[in-house]
């Protein structure tokens, strides 16, 4: 129950044993070109947008996101709330880009009248970057208002969706998203090692103008040669079927019902964990449907639930930085049903009733 690599289906699995195919073949020209449009079609965009797949974590596509669109002579407005908004600073800064960080404490947002203060009054920022679940607190952010601002000001909107996308409603247009880095290994319940990076079709002319800053993660380049069946780099064919086979999971399914989904499953664990009397991290109007994140209980410390739950067979996840040791992260991403929650929260109650009786 971590937020990836996440439960997979047996057919998912199972297209790892495909044939080994040479890359340069007409078999995996084939195969990427249906990954892409697969993805252009469940989110909906393929009128508007473009989409660049690379072989990597969902930080590969997006490093190559913010590297590809960033100028030395213009700023990014970063909004952050957690670590994965400090990740998004972070590349900025490593590639030499100038930052503007409006910061809020974990649980909250930068305030809207600020972020709409300085897009007014500073012209030389020219993108907003922001990640619409942030993992670390399970806090799902609101894309819609800065995508409004985004547009109302004539910024380029860059959105970190590694972990929602699939699994919460992102409206590509009504949002104004002109860059989207995705992965496989999350909400669309693939394995690890494939990313992506949706592209808005109005911001190609000038991505192609600009010097590139990295040679396996430049946009511009993955893009012309993915718009001709090839790849620049050896891709991982293998997980390439097994994502194949996810989408086409997905595809099945329908995009609305798998949101539909994971709505259902985090309102019976949250039903579940205030039965515990646990105490969430975020309020409830703006936790995601993806992850919980829960105070861990004084009676007990995280490594102590995290190894007693393992033993019966469900592993959750840690806090990161200053919240390590004092939260603990329940995921109930990829295969994941009903029955495994109810299981989950019979056997978490078990534990911490013992632990309780022990203080």
């Amino acid at each position: 129950m971590n937020p990836g690599p996440v439960n997979v289906t047996n057919r998912v699995r199972r297209a790892l044993l495909k044939p080994d195919i040479c890359h340069r073949e007409t078999e995996f020209s084939e195969l990427l070109t249906k990954v892409r449009q697969k993805i252009l079609k469940i989110f909906r965009v393929s009128k508007t947008h473009t989409v660049a797949v690379f072989s990597g974590s969902g930080t590969t596509a997006l490093e190559s996101m913010l590297s590809s669109f960033a100028r030395d002579d213009k700023k990014v407005l970063v909004l952050s709330n957690g670590i994965y908004g400090e990740r998004m600073k972070t590349i900025l800064e490593i590639h030499d880009t100038p930052v503007e960080v409006l910061e809020s404490p974990i649980g909250g947002f930068p305030d809207i009248l600020k972020i709409e203060a300085l897009l007014k009054n500073d012209s030389s920022i020219h993108g907003i970057a922001m990640v619409h679940h942030e993992t670390s607190s399970g806090m799902l952010n609101p894309l819609q208002k800065i995508g409004t601002l985004a547009k109302k000001y004539k910024k380029t909107f860059l959105v970190d969706a590694i972990s929602s996308l699939g699994a919460e409603p992102i409206d590509f247009q009504e949002c104004s998203v002109d860059f989207c880095a995705g992965t496989s290994g999350k909400c669309l319940h693939g394995f690890p090692g494939i990313s992506f990076v949706i592209v808005s079709k109005k911001e190609l002319t000038q991505l192609r103008k600009r010097k590139p800053k990295t040679l396996y993660m430049d946009l511009a380049r993955i893009l012309e040669a993915e718009e001709n069946g090839d790849t620049p780099f050896t891709p991982a064919v293998q997980i390439f079927y097994a994502f194949d086979e996810a989408l086409d999971e997905l595809l099945k399914e329908g995009l609305d019902q798998r949101i539909g989904d994971y709505a259902r499953k985090s309102a019976l664990l949250e039903k579940g964990l205030m039965k515990l009397g646990i105490n969430f991290l975020v309020q409830k109007e703006y936790r995601s449907h993806v992850l919980t994140a829960l105070w861990t209980p004084p009676f007990i410390s995280y490594k102590k639930l995290h190894d007693e739950l393992k033993k019966e067979g469900f592993v959750i996840y840690a806090g990161q930085s200053k919240l390590k040791d004092k939260i603990f992260r329940i995921s109930n991403l990829g295969d994941i049903r009903a029955r495994d929650l109810v299981r989950f929260l019979t056997i978490l109650e078990k534990v911490l009733s013992r632990h309780r009786k022990k203080s």
